[in-house]
């Protein structure tokens, strides 16, 4: 596996991308949940998220986030740490909401408890290879017998 320097945040996701997002509850634990991107601003990722919800009640912005990016379809793999932040701002809102993010709320746009959770990552890694079935079956066999230039890349994700 070749080592590349870094990769942008928004070349490894985009709107629709769906992430392992880990917050600590109010206990202390460490709990995850998947979260659908809405948008990659730069080194930002924006999620619209409801705010009713019991692990979303015990967010307070600044704290400690990780997340997870594990998108089988193109091979790409990657584990941020950071922070977040979240708003009600109604521009923010709107300027993310699609057809799709209705989905999610009962009462589409309209749902009491829409905010947008901004998530800073202060550092991280990724990893891909070469997608689809055979890629993958390559990249396998090039790194079991020893030539794992091939196989793919490694490095940090530019935040």
């Amino acid at each position: 596996m070749t080592t590349d320097p870094s990769r942008p945040l928004p070349e490894l996701m985009k709107g629709g991308t769906t992430l392992m997002v880990a917050t600590r509850s109010a206990d202390g634990e460490v709990d995850s949940r998947p979260l659908t991107v809405a948008d990659v601003s730069g080194s930002t990722i924006r999620i619209l998220i409801d705010t009713t919800a019991d692990w979303a009640r015990q967010l307070t912005d600044g704290d400690w986030t990780h997340v997870t990016l594990c998108d089988t379809r193109s091979n790409d793999f990657a584990s941020l740490t950071g922070t977040f932040t979240t708003t009600t701002d109604p521009a923010e809102i709107d300027e993310l909401w699609n057809p799709f993010a209705g989905a999610y709320f009962d009462d589409g746009r309209e749902s009491v408890g829409i905010a947008v959770m901004d998530i800073a990552p202060e550092r991280g890694e990724y990893w891909d290879s070469p997608s689809g079935r055979i890629g993958s079956l390559i990249s396998l066999v090039k790194a079991k017998l020893g030539d794992g230039e091939d196989s793919g890349e490694h490095g940090d994700v530019s935040v």
